[in-house]
């Protein structure tokens, strides 16, 4: 059945700061992990990424934070991203659409995105997916993986995008336009980028 969608960016798009960057914050903020731990994920990472070009070594290292949080303190961090990170005119934008079906797809982890649907007016949060030490168990939910994803989840509900009047969200012209050309109507986020086929909006 053909339905309106609205796909919706997380980081940076809903919220004022990259998420993995709010949750070490919070982890450092409550001692669950200290700096010394910080930079030699942060380093092992870097040296992962830039010697074997591999991005998933780098994605698992800087998840790997979540392995010291409970998750009623996973719970807690989106509450505390919702009152101090969330861009409210964000917010109001996707409370006040009329869309047949709204779906949140991020790169962020999805075992602290999960505990926003309790916040966040969303049918569906999707998000990467880690196995039980926190690695990547799949791809990064990134570009092209993020049409895969929507496709094969739109798919199983037997949904087909309405082209025409559906809508995607992005602070990312670069990373998110497979994403967002699955729709005609295209929103950039507070960015410098300019095109004709999108349309700016500024959310504070």
């Amino acid at each position: 059945m053909k339905k309106t969608i609205a796909l919706f960016d997380f980081d940076k798009t809903l919220t004022d700061t990259d998420s993995i960057i709010l949750i070490w914050q919070y982890a450092l903020k409550n001692k669950k992990v200290d700096k010394l731990f910080y930079y030699k994920k942060l380093l092992m990472g870097s040296v992962g990424y830039l010697s074997k070009s591999n991005f998933k070594v780098f994605k698992s290292n800087i998840c790997q934070v979540i392995n010291y949080l409970s998750e009623d303190e996973l719970k807690d961090f989106a509450k505390y991203v919702y009152e101090n990170h969330m861009l409210s005119d964000g917010i109001k934008y996707l409370n006040s659409l009329s869309v047949d079906y709204k779906m949140l797809v991020s790169a962020s982890p999805i075992n602290y995105l999960k505990y926003f649907y309790e916040y966040l007016d969303f049918d569906v949060i999707i998000g990467t997916e880690l196995d039980e030490n926190c690695n990547l168990l799949k791809e990064n939910n990134k570009s092209q993986e993020k049409v895969k994803v929507i496709k094969e989840h739109l798919s199983s509900k037997k949904i087909e995008i309405d082209y025409e009047n559906s809508m995607a969200f992005s602070d990312s012209y670069k990373d998110d336009k497979p994403m967002l050309s699955l729709v005609k109507n295209r929103f950039l986020i507070n960015s410098r980028v300019k095109d004709p086929e999108y349309t700016n909006l500024n959310w504070k």
